[in-house]
């Protein structure tokens, strides 16, 4: 099952002590990010990225899995107890936001994601 840990749009699922502990584990789960898409803006700095990782569960100490999202305006990370299903949900989110770009500029620079159409660095990106 997947429990929203850190969101922008809808509410947790788990308690701020448990958020909070996960986000101190983000940067370092991203590091090691197990797939990932992302698009970057003329300056390099990442305008979208989405990520399938793993970290510790602070309650449990076991692994947890999380389909990690963030752009300009929202962070997203939900959290499965098992790869599987937040990797399913990862591609689900990959394909959907490149879906949103319709007849304009690919959302994804790269993407692992098979069938989602990607588009060049020195595209115009001022429309994402």
């Amino acid at each position: 099952m997947l429990r929203n840990v850190l969101t922008s749009v809808t509410g947790r699922d788990v308690s701020d002590d448990y958020a909070d502990a996960v986000r101190k584990q983000l940067d370092s789960a991203l590091r090691l990010a197990v797939r990932e898409s992302y698009s970057k803006d003329r300056w390099g700095q990442l305008t979208a990225r989405g990520a399938l990782i793993s970290y510790t569960s602070p309650d449990t100490g076991e692994e947890r899995w999380a389909n990690y999202y963030t752009d300009d305006a929202v962070e997203e990370l939900e959290e499965a107890d098992d790869r599987a299903e937040a990797e399913a949900r990862y591609e689900e989110n990959i394909q959907a936001l490149a879906d949103c770009a319709g007849t304009g500029p690919a959302w994804w620079q790269v993407t692992d994601v098979d069938d989602v159409p990607t588009r060049d660095d020195d595209e115009d990106d001022e429309d994402l």
